[in-house]
């Protein structure tokens, strides 16, 4: 009973139908508890030690440690990804842009802008693009490929060759980079 409350029994005394046990705690403080022996007349009593037991379990547990550095997230552990902006929206419009948002379809929309002002027409106040990325990053979903696309030819052309560059292991010139930072605005 006493390994089942996560504590270590120290002395055992036996005396009539009763028995008292003498338990230490992780952090080394004692109590003795009173639990009936071989009958079954007393069971609600027993369950009343074995949470007592639990309790002080739980005050004498020694601090968990914190873990500052965590390399990779559990995977059965739900993380979130922590945002420096603030959403200007009240709860409720927020939680009305979420709801919103769950159930349109991303393509659908041309751009962060166009998102954003049907979110805010949908919602009944002004919604910031900042508020729409914070949406976004709350219900996990990513921005669509067709906003981030170059309209240029040139500016697509230079995008692809750097990828075949980048998966052929060759490092682009300095020319090259100027020219591909110019027109991607990388």
């Amino acid at each position: 009973m006493a390994e089942q409350a996560g504590l270590s029994p120290v002395r055992y005394e036996r005396k009539a139908n009763r028995a008292t046990l003498l338990c230490l705690a992780e952090n080394g403080a004692e109590r003795v508890f009173s639990i009936s022996m071989g009958s079954r007349s007393d069971a609600r009593g027993d369950l009343n030690e074995l949470s007592a037991m639990k309790r002080f379990a739980r005050e004498n547990a020694l601090p968990v440690p914190v873990i500052t550095n965590r390399t990779t997230p559990k995977p059965d552990a739900i993380t979130m990804t922590k945002t420096t902006a603030q959403a200007a929206l009240d709860p409720v419009a927020f939680y009305r842009a979420c709801e919103w948002l769950k159930g349109q379809k991303m393509s659908a929309f041309s751009s962060l802008e166009g998102l954003t002002l049907q979110a805010a027409q949908h919602v009944g106040t002004a919604v910031t693009e900042a508020d729409m990325k914070l949406v976004m990053t709350t219900l996990n979903v990513q921005e669509p490929a067709l906003w981030n696309e170059p309209k240029d030819p040139q500016a697509i052309l230079v995008r692809e060759l750097s990828t075949i560059m980048k998966k052929l292991g060759e490092t682009p010139s300095p020319a090259f980079d100027r020219l591909a930072a110019s027109l991607l605005r990388v």
